[in-house]
């Protein structure tokens, strides 16, 4: 019986610490302090008094040492110049070729010296480094083992880095609402965050020489150390400069370490990028020069900060196994994990970026998996069932709109937001409905710290009001495509559509005349469709043959044509097999449709 009452006082323990942190958040009508951007922009008042002091908002050139700048406000990603004797070393390049030609301009203002050697310090900001040389080929490009592999596969998903390239497009969409790309540039909804750039042209210098943990190299007459070990967000380079007691990296960011991504991505391990920051810290640098932070300088602070970065991360980590270890799901680990106060002395731990009530679930989900134990969740409906019978208990839309706005009246907006969306799935077109729950979701925006979450919430409201459409998925560019048509017939096996291919067994052979008649094949085979490399080594001989260019491939992947048309155009030649049944097989698969691409259903009229 004692044990039993111990138990039961932890439960109480847990759920009552719960439900405080529940009721007082600032999404539950939590105290907030709002505020005006200079761009019209309506913030939570902490992003306005933080962020200047842990990144560069504006252009700026930070000498940090002699003969080394940080360079920021560019772009997302800071600019570490070194200066040596016989020329410039640079560390990261910017998002686009646009960025890192204003980089160039401002490394002209320090020094007239050519740019001999460029590090990247992952793959997300290695695309800028043609604009910042004449001849690459005299170049040392210094890179992750994984460095090119990594780039090219997010250019083929899309642009957003994806462990399954398959899905690339639908990562790069959510990438879009994740930097408040479609946000305004100024006015109540515009971002607060500097807006990645997307689809402008790129200068990628693939790295023509990759480093192993630990080794050494002379660059320029500058010994250096290059650490490829840890992780944060990508496959990182982390170099240690000892001439200059400087370390350049990847794992210091400007506000908490961001250990799950809204808009999706692999699993961020916690340990991994604590250890990144613990390697940097054994290293004891005087300087420290970030990929995102302002650069910081002295050996104390440099340490100070270091070590209440890393403890944030532990804190989140082994929180939230302790949770766990409790019998917690991932509904209750986002409201159990707490922060000491000392924690927020160090602003680049403030969560302007990710926040961390989002990062045990994703912990959550990695250690154990979806189920939270919850048994009643094993079979659940489907969410617009489960809505309509919701709504039907509780008398109804009108009454669960009335329980919204009166949830919305008390600033309870995080439950006001559970509540419009169950009647927002039985109609999503209802004009009063949409209004509702983007009043709502730019509440929840204007409350924030992160840019990611407002970025996501801003972008929908303006959605629901019709005033942008938000992309479900941003397809690879025709180019990309025709660059490796093979990879994309690959891809087209997740188009197919089960039900209308259920009863089909025939296989496509594709062969590419641009590409020295390099041939694969598709095998349709009842609802799937599998992928032959080498049709000559299969089981089987196919029984549809076609020839065409890798363009007219990629026209009929982005929808921009299909088969029929091509087949009467002769761009595409069927040299075995009947042409009326080749064409059926290729409507068994789904079709991208622009004007279907959207994540909020668009008003009409």
């Amino acid at each position: 019986m004692k044990s039993l009452i111990k138990i039961l006082s932890v439960f109480l323990i847990i759920f009552s610490t719960t439900a405080t942190a529940q009721e007082l958040s600032r999404y539950m009508g939590g105290e907030v302090v709002l505020e005006t951007a200079p761009n019209g922009a309506i913030v939570n008042s902490e992003v306005l008094k933080i962020s200047p002091q842990i990144t560069y908002l504006e252009p700026t050139i930070d000498k940090v040492a002699e003969g080394v700048w940080c360079i920021g406000g560019y772009s997302l990603a800071n600019c570490t110049v070194i200066e040596t004797e016989d020329g410039l070393i640079i560390y990261d390049t910017g998002d686009t070729k646009e960025e890192a030609e204003h980089i160039r301009e401002a490394i002209k203002t320090i020094s007239n010296k050519p740019v001999k050697a460029i590090i990247y310090s992952h793959s997300h900001y290695a695309v800028g480094g043609g604009a910042l040389v004449d001849n690459p080929e005299d170049v040392l490009i210094i890179g992750h083992p994984k460095l090119n592999e990594t780039v090219q596969s997010s250019l083929q998903g899309g642009g957003a880095p994806s462990a399954i390239p398959e899905v690339g497009p639908i990562l790069t969409a959510r990438t879009i609402s994740h930097f408040g790309i479609l946000l305004p540039e100024e006015g109540p909804d515009a971002g607060v965050a500097p807006k990645l750039e997307m689809g402008k042209p790129i200068a990628f210098l693939p790295a023509n020489k990759t480093v192993e943990n630990g080794e050494t190299v002379e660059v320029l007459g500058l010994k250096m150390q290059f650490f490829t070990e840890f992780t944060s967000d990508d496959y990182n380079l982390t170099v240690y400069v000892p001439e200059k007691g400087l370390v350049m990296n990847n794992f210091f960011w400007p506000g908490t370490p961001n250990l799950y991504t809204l808009r999706g991505g692999d699993y961020r391990s916690p340990l991994i990028w604590r250890d990144g920051i613990k390697l940097i810290r054994d290293l004891q640098p005087e300087i420290l020069c970030n990929t995102h932070a302002r650069a910081v300088i002295g050996k104390e602070l440099v340490m100070e900060k270091l070590t209440a970065y890393m403890d944030m991360i532990s804190i989140t980590y082994d929180q939230t196994l302790r949770g766990i270890m409790m019998g917690m799901g991932p509904d209750e680990l986002r409201h159990f994990v707490q922060f000491p106060e000392y924690l927020n002395e160090t602003p680049e731990n403030f969560q302007g970026y990710g926040e961390s009530v989002h990062f045990p679930e994703a912990i959550y989900q990695y250690v154990i998996g979806w189920f939270d134990w919850d048994v009643t969740k094993l079979f659940k409906i489907a969410p617009v069932d489960a809505a309509e019978k919701t709504v039907a208990l509780m008398g109804g839309k009108e009454k669960v709109v009335k329980a919204t706005r009166e949830a919305f009246k008390k600033k309870e907006f995080a439950w006001a937001a559970e509540l419009i969306q169950y009647v927002y799935l039985l109609d999503p077109m209802d004009k009063e409905v949409r209004q509702l729950k983007a009043d709502i979701l730019r509440q929840l925006g204007y409350r924030t710290t992160g840019s990611i979450a407002r970025g996501f919430l801003h972008s929908e409201a303006l959605a629901l009001e019709g005033k942008i459409v938000s992309p479900l998925t941003v397809m690879p560019s025709a180019e990309i495509i025709a660059s490796s048509p093979t990879t994309f017939v690959d891809f087209y096996r997740i188009k197919i559509d089960v039900d209308k291919s259920k009863d089909t067994d025939k296989v496509i052979q594709f062969v590419f005349t641009d590409k020295e008649n390099k041939s694969v094949a598709l095998h349709v085979r009842k609802g799937v469709a599998e992928y032959i490399p080498v049709p000559s080594d299969y089981l089987r001989e196919s029984d549809f043959s076609i020839e065409m260019d890798s363009k007219t491939w990629a026209s009929i992947y982005l929808g921009g044509t299909d088969v029929s048309e091509e087949i009467k155009s002769k761009k595409i030649k069927v040299t075995k097999g009947d042409k009326a049944e080749l064409i059926s097989i290729f409507k068994m698969f789904d079709t991208f449709n622009p004007a279907n691409n959207y994540k909020v259903p668009p008003i009409k009229g």
